[in-house]
């Protein structure tokens, strides 16, 4: 999947606004109520490791609580394949927070994940205790109830948006990344933009808003929404739109250049892996060494098995 899922969100929900409007719609009330969201503050660290960067981007908060700080952390699952035991990878994140909150010396802060995954299907987010589904009752107690919450834009519906979420950029936001997928979605979406996005904003923050919304169209969107896209915009949109449009295919034809030279390293990996695989490596001893992923280490092997 394309790296402009991960850009487009912080672009987006690093604003507080749009962030606070996010969390409004999304967090449970009772978890609201104890939350001091008018205080909501960005925290400009980052704790995805390497090894979860290609599965999450992340925005931190620190919002106050009763007596308290409370760290909401907003995670963009961008992979269109549901990883196994995600919750462990959860789990990590949260640690890597307490941890810095021991090297700084400070009281441990509670950390509330909220997990939101954006792909063309749904995902089901079993418990974690369900990992352990033959453990017999004795030892329950010592599996962790490692809790997240979750939102899905595959299963979020377009009233559901239109309901939940008042900041008109948060509700065109989440729209356009539900149909990301689909040339007719994005279309659609596409067709709701006015110059000023429904919010009054002031001319020059519109337009830089704008143009972030269709430079995600025009980068990350199918191949079919670009010949259609000026004719869908309002008409005061289209000039904009045909000058970016031909920014990033200027854009593209280096970065062309570059992802062929990206591919070309690929491809060695995958014959090394095919190598080591082929010597009883172990995959766990591989991906270390290579930085593959596990989809094309799964390749590698039906390769290997295959009559």
């Amino acid at each position: 999947m394309s790296r402009a899922h991960d850009p487009f969100f912080k672009a987006i929900f690093s604003n507080i606004g749009h962030a606070k409007d996010l969390l409004r719609g999304i967090l449970p009330g009772a978890i609201l109520a104890s939350l001091d969201l008018e205080n909501l503050e960005p925290e400009p660290t980052s704790f995805v490791s390497e090894s979860l960067d290609e599965s999450f981007s992340d925005l931190l908060f620190t919002c106050p609580l009763q007596g308290n700080e409370a760290v909401v952390a907003i995670l963009l699952e961008h992979k269109t394949w549901q990883p196994k035991h995600i919750h462990l990878q959860i789990l990590r994140y949260m640690v890597s927070i307490w941890e810095a909150d021991l090297d700084q010396q400070r009281p441990l802060r509670p950390v509330i994940p909220l997990l939101v995954h954006q792909g063309p299907l749904p995902w089901k987010l079993a418990p974690f205790r369900e990992s352990f589904p033959t453990l017999p009752d004795p030892l329950r107690p010592f599996i962790p109830d490692i809790r997240l919450l979750f939102e899905d834009l595959a299963v979020m519906d377009d009233h559901t948006i239109g309901e939940d979420f008042r900041d008109p950029v948060v509700r065109i936001a989440l729209a356009l990344m539900k149909h990301i997928y689909s040339a007719e979605g994005t279309i659609a979406v596409a067709r709701t933009l006015t110059p000023d996005l429904g919010t009054g904003l002031g001319s020059d923050q519109a337009l830089r808003t704008l143009r972030i919304l269709l430079e995600y169209i025009l980068n990350d969107g199918v191949p079919e929404v670009h010949d259609h896209l000026f004719q869908s915009l309002h008409p005061q949109l289209k000039g904009q739109a045909m000058t970016l449009g031909d920014l990033l295919r200027q854009e593209g034809r280096v970065e062309g250049e570059i992802k062929g030279k990206a591919e070309g390293l690929h491809e060695a990996k995958l014959q090394d892996a095919h190598k080591l695989r082929e010597h009883g490596i172990p995959w766990e001893v591989i991906t270390d060494v290579t930085g593959l992923r596990p989809e094309d280490l799964e390749a590698i092997e039906s390769a290997r098995l295959a009559p």
